[in-house]
């Protein structure tokens, strides 16, 4: 079943079922299915989404004009906006390298 994994920072261990429908992360509980502790300012209310395309097997990540940004594990910042393909076992970080989640099938 595709899936988000905490590796490291706040749902480190954690993981997420990720279907067809974005899955959104960020602090508002009003906006988001993820969501990270108001103390967490470094994560913006709206971070960023993540979905699974089943036709094609990748991942699609989507950050949302985040303050800190989204990164992917080669260091790339997200473009706000733009949508990025990750393949099964991909990681991407928000706000630098403090929360890392990992794409699975």
């Amino acid at each position: 079943m595709p899936s988000v994994w905490g590796v490291a920072g706040e749902f480190s261990g954690s993981g997420f079922l990720v279907s067809e429908r974005w899955l959104t992360m960020g602090r508002d509980a009003s906006q988001c299915h993820i969501v990270f502790r108001n103390a967490a300012g470094e994560i913006s209310r709206k971070h960023c989404s993540l979905r699974f395309e089943e036709s094609r097997g990748l991942f699609l990540l989507e950050d949302h004009a985040s303050s800190n940004g989204t990164f992917l594990s080669g260091g790339e910042r997200l473009q706000p906006g733009v949508i990025y393909e990750l393949p099964p076992g991909e990681r991407f970080a928000l706000s630098g390298s403090k929360h890392w989640f990992e794409v699975q099938l």
